[in-house]
């Protein structure tokens, strides 16, 4: 395909153009009067398929460029056939079934392989399919192909490495909300599709948590079949030859006989969304906007039109949006709309804009205005001419590589759609009319019966939200993993607990625990980061009146942490931000553990206090705060009656989990004994070791120090 010019290049062919026409004294008014040739269609190589016996379909296509052979599966499975409580399983069946290795290659042997062949072999789940690809140098194909073939038959799926996966996965959970425009976009989708739903439900601590070896096991033998499987090769081969090596690798996997999974069916209360949905989010100073409704399937016969009706309303820099919501408003950085149908289930429409929380209202207003003008008038022939060339020309660039061209192939018949789509598409395109455009505009456009997302800073706005309309508040705060159900506490249980926490209040210090307002530690922190561990010097505040402090100086620069009582913030060497509302959180779940916090106040009206009984030299003992789902366990030394361990569920660097804080090293400070030395605990393994250097009670820190700078 001719390649369209650079600006610059542009630039000189349009003065020569125009020397050349005065030469022959043509008159050239405007870059419009240039004329340039059609495009060339895009020609896709005719690739050879076939059928093995056992259901597996392959598709074969030479590319002599380079002496290497690629070979990807697409198998039939997905997270949207997982089940809701065991939300996750499907990517960590995907990710577990190349970094654990087969029955026949661990997976560090595997990595070994590879690396001594130059070679790769990937594996992943996604919503709607699964992949499996080797690349490798021509002269090993016969060995990548053994390879990618256990790797998709005997999976070992090890323990350890089942166990790394939930990390990193619970690690993806805590930072999903770190950036707005992926929390706006995720709960856009939930919000049309229904947050139960296949396409929209999301993995959690507690899914996660809940994932065994046996789930992974189960879900593989359910879909990894032979019938299930769609194998792509394209690179330095000759077809009959890799027929030949694909049947060897592939010929003895047997069929499963499950039958092929349904496709999921879409909420019918998903057509019907329409309403104003919004996300407080105090730590940004702009607006995310979505609107928009379920839309449909590349097989409806309005698809042409519906995608060219959507290019115009905000594809690029010539659509309506962006010339007048943008442009000639001002009223936003990032503007557009997409009509993004699904293959075998409805997509979403969606236009979307971004822009400062103080003129939220007016974009809101602005996007409606362009939808509903455009749905009830008439477009130019110039709208529609540039809107069908820039989705033909930009379709070009997914077949630019014999890569690509292989996988949408395959894509066609994972889905069912017949081979020439390429074509159909860009025939359909090219058929669109004006009138198409206007019909399904006045169909579907009712920006009335839209769903709103509004992501941003509420007490920025220009106007409140609710002044367009019913509002409903979207929570997305991250649910913390359940703790382990505890017995119901029972008068003697209770009576015993106060009895051992009274103790416990005598050893540290008594009357003078009341008096304590603050107190501020310094420490020096060992913290293990996996690839070594990492020294930090801290400093910590605590002020019972809800506020608290800490200062640390790292290899990274100094950081600081606070809490003033409402916001939590950050400094960096990078800057000052607002924390995220989830460090907020663990804030306020570390104040209601805090030992002299807890200690003094245990019996205050709201807890829930009970014996677990003893082991050992250990007296144990729950404390609870019903309300706001708080328990911490305490382990009582039974001869010092002292504090000797605390069990929690809290976030330590990423994702929370189970964490146990053992004390030891009790000195006397102002009346009171404290550990000077702490060790934090997860999952067995040490995370940090901290030495205290000194203890101050009631330095008198004054209030704006908590204060964000």
């Amino acid at each position: 395909m001719r390649k369209l010019p650079t600006p610059a290049v542009f630039v000189v062919f349009v003065l020569a153009a125009a020397s050349s026409a005065i030469a022959q004294k043509l008159p050239v008014s405007s870059y419009k009067d240039l004329q340039y040739p059609p495009l060339h269609k895009i020609q896709v190589p005719e690739p050879v398929r076939f059928e093995m016996p056992n259901g597996i379909v392959v598709y074969l296509v030479e590319d002599h460029e380079l002496p290497a052979i690629n070979v990807a599966a697409t198998i039939r499975t997905g997270a949207r056939w997982e089940p809701t409580s065991k939300a996750g399983v499907a990517s960590i069946t995907g990710i577990v079934m190349r970094s654990g290795g087969t029955a026949s290659r661990k997976g560090d042997q595997l990595d070994e392989e590879l690396d001594r062949l130059g070679a790769f072999v990937e594996t992943d789940i996604e919503e709607d399919s699964g992949q499996a690809s080797v690349s490798v140098l021509r002269e090993d194909i016969d060995t990548g192909l053994t390879i990618l073939a256990d790797v998709l038959q005997h999976p070992a799926f090890p323990q350890d490495k089942i166990d790394l996966a939930k990390i990193a996965a619970r690690d993806q959970i805590a930072r999903r909300n770190d950036q707005p425009m992926e929390i706006a976009f995720r709960e856009f989708s939930r919000t049309i599709y229904g947050k139960d739903s296949a396409y929209a439900h999301l993995a959690e601590y507690d899914t996660i948590n809940a994932i065994t070896r046996e789930d992974l096991v189960a879900f593989h033998k359910e879909f990894y079949q032979p019938e299930n499987v769609i194998l792509g090769a394209w690179g330095d081969f000759k077809p009959a030859e890799m027929r030949a090596k694909i049947e060897k690798a592939f010929g003895g996997w047997e069929r499963g006989g499950h039958p092929k999974p349904q496709t999921p069916a879409v909420d019918p209360g998903a057509r019907n969304r329409a309403g104003i949905y919004f996300i407080n989010k105090d730590d940004v100073n702009q607006t995310t906007v979505l609107m928009g409704k379920l839309g449909g399937r590349r097989d409806d016969p309005d698809y042409f039109a519906l995608t060219v009706m959507s290019d115009i309303l905000g594809g690029g820099m010539a659509s309506r949006l962006f010339a007048h919501v943008r442009s000639e408003q001002g009223l936003a950085y990032m503007v557009g709309s997409q009509w993004a149908a699904g293959w075998d289930h409805p997509g979403v429409f969606s236009a979307r804009g971004g822009t400062k929380s103080g003129t939220t209202v007016k974009i809101i207003q602005a996007m409606k205005h362009e939808i509903d003008v455009l749905a009830q008038g008439e477009i130019t022939d110039d709208e529609l001419q540039r809107a069908k060339d820039g989705i033909l020309k930009g379709a070009a660039f997914d077949y630019d590589s014999t890569s690509k061209i292989v996988e949408r192939l395959m894509n066609y018949e994972y889905f069912g759609y017949p081979r020439d789509y390429l074509q159909r598409y860009q025939d359909g395109i090219r058929k669109v009319s004006k009138e198409d455009v206007e019909r399904v505009a006045k169909q579907q456009l009712h920006s009335d019966e839209f769903a709103i997302l509004v992501l941003g800073k509420e007490k920025d706005f220009d106007q409140p939200l609710a002044t367009l309309g019913k509002v409903t508040a979207i929570d997305v705060s991250i649910p913390k993993p359940k703790e382990q159900p505890l017995a119901e506490a029972t008068p003697e249980s209770t009576a015993k607990g106060k009895e051992l926490l009274s103790a416990v209040r005598k050893a540290m210090g008594g009357d003078a625990l009341a008096a304590v307002k603050d107190y501020s530690v310094k420490a020096d922190m060992a913290v293990s980061m996996g690839q070594g561990e990492m020294t930090i010097q801290m400093q910590a505040t605590v002020n019972f009146a809800g506020k608290a402090l800490n200062k640390m100086s790292t290899p990274m620069g100094e950081m600081m942490q606070g809490y003033d009582g409402q916001t939590a913030w950050m400094k960096t060497p990078q800057g000052t931000q607002d924390a995220p509302a989830s460090m907020r959180g663990e804030v306020e779940a570390q104040f209601f553990r805090d030992t002299i916090g807890l200690v003094r106040g245990f019996d205050r009206g709201g807890l829930v206090v009970q014996s677990l009984g003893t082991s050992g030299d250990l007296e144990g003992v729950a404390v609870s705060d019903p309300a706001r789902k708080l328990q911490v366990k305490v382990f009582v030394d039974s001869k010092t009656s002292l504090i000797a361990k605390k069990i929690y569920t809290g976030a330590l660097m990423g994702a929370p989990g189970e964490l146990e804080e053992v004390y030891d090293d009790y000195r006397e400070v102002g009346g009171l004994k404290l550990p000077y030395h702490i060790v934090i605990n997860q999952a067995g393994k040490k995370k940090i070791e901290e030495k205290v250097k000194e203890i101050k009670i009631n330095p008198g820190v004054e209030d704006a120090a908590y204060k964000k700078p």
